[in-house]
């Protein structure tokens, strides 16, 4: 069983749609823009003393649950080089959840697959190489993967699995 999270803030485009092609029967698919999750700010960092005191919110309960599925994967839309500030937020918030559960860091990570999807890699900075701190210091390679809307003729409003090259590429991806 998988879990699949789209970082999408748009319901029903190329994020929610590439979580639904690659979900199978038993996968979960967790759209993060209807989670409750506090923004990483108004507080007093008390997650280095103490712990978060927005902790009672769903990513808490978001990472605990992670380490119970196969694979995971982030579907992660990107605008001007950038990931969605969804997962910003979850990048922000995982700092408390691993200060105070780091054993669970490898368990998850070794788990992690990402997509990013973006428009034009050469108009835009790369942010890909940041998905890969994810897996630095550990033995897992070959976790992200980018999607290059404009290298098939996409445009932001098009279907991205309409193209059957980024589909293969996806399945390909998911299988390793």
């Amino acid at each position: 069983m998988n879990l699949i999270i789209s970082f999408s803030g748009r319901e029903n485009g190329n994020c929610d749609n590439i979580s639904k092609f690659i979900a199978t029967e038993g996968d979960a698919i967790i759209c993060f823009r209807d989670l409750k999750v506090h923004d990483c700010s108004g507080c007093r960092y008390e997650c280095f003393e103490d712990v978060c005191k927005y902790r009672e919110d769903d990513i808490y309960n978001l990472f605990e649950s992670m380490v119970n599925y196969e694979k995971i994967f982030f579907i992660v839309p990107m605008y001007c080089g950038n990931p969605t500030s969804l997962y910003f937020k979850l990048n922000e918030r995982s700092q408390d959840f691993f200060m105070h559960n780091e054993e669970s860091y490898e368990a998850i990570v070794s788990k992690l697959y990402i997509i990013g999807v973006y428009g034009e890699r050469n108009k835009t900075p790369d942010f890909l190489p940041c998905f890969e701190k994810w897996f630095e210091g550990t033995e897992f390679n070959h976790r992200v993967l980018g999607i290059e809307r404009h290298k098939y003729g996409q445009t932001m409003g098009d279907k991205i699995l309409e193209v059957e090259e980024i589909k293969k590429r996806i399945d390909s991806f998911i299988r390793q």
